[in-house]
């Protein structure tokens, strides 16, 4: 039997995670590796002062005040502060997976086109499935706002799996 390598693209929402008991469900633990895929804008060379919070992270209650400094601060440090946060929010997680069997990787990804960074990990690390939670836009909104779970599901040759809100 091989084992399965599942591409789970996340952001900080409720419903990117509800795919993963769909993950548990279809893959019994030694039959699939999960990454958990974290993709986010780049933080922006920020300079003395000022941090950059235009990266799409969104602080969350309890963490601290950004508050400006009296040294540089640079995008890579706050990529590696941006992708700390991620790791902590999501050990709980992967802690459960990982004591339920499965084999869990965490990969925090700065890209502006959330679509094409997850591509290039699919292609990178050789991906059997991407299992993603869809808004399911429908009428206008969808004309407006990207569908990626869409775009994922008409450009790449390995099975997309959706589920919508109810």
């Amino acid at each position: 039997m091989t084992i399965k390598k599942v591409l789970i693209p996340l952001n900080q929402s409720e419903l990117s995670l509800k795919i993963v008991p769909c993950v548990e469900n279809f893959f019994a633990p030694g039959e699939a590796e999960l990454l958990l895929f974290y993709v986010t804008k780049p933080p922006g060379s920020a300079g003395f002062g000022k941090p950059d919070l235009g990266a799409g992270y969104t602080p969350r209650p309890g963490d601290e005040p950004v508050k400006p400094t009296m040294h540089p601060i640079y995008a890579t440090q706050q990529e590696d502060s941006i992708s700390a946060h991620v790791k902590a929010e999501l050990a709980p997680l992967v802690n459960r997976l990982e004591l339920a069997g499965y084999q869990v990787e965490i990969k925090v990804s700065f890209n502006k086109d959330p679509v094409a960074a997850i591509s290039r990990a699919i292609s990178k690390r050789g991906i059997d499935l991407v299992a993603m939670s869809t808004r399911a836009r429908v009428g206008v909104t969808r004309f407006f706002f990207r569908n990626i779970a869409d775009e994922l599901a008409e450009q790449e040759k390995i099975p997309v799996l959706l589920i919508h809100p109810d």
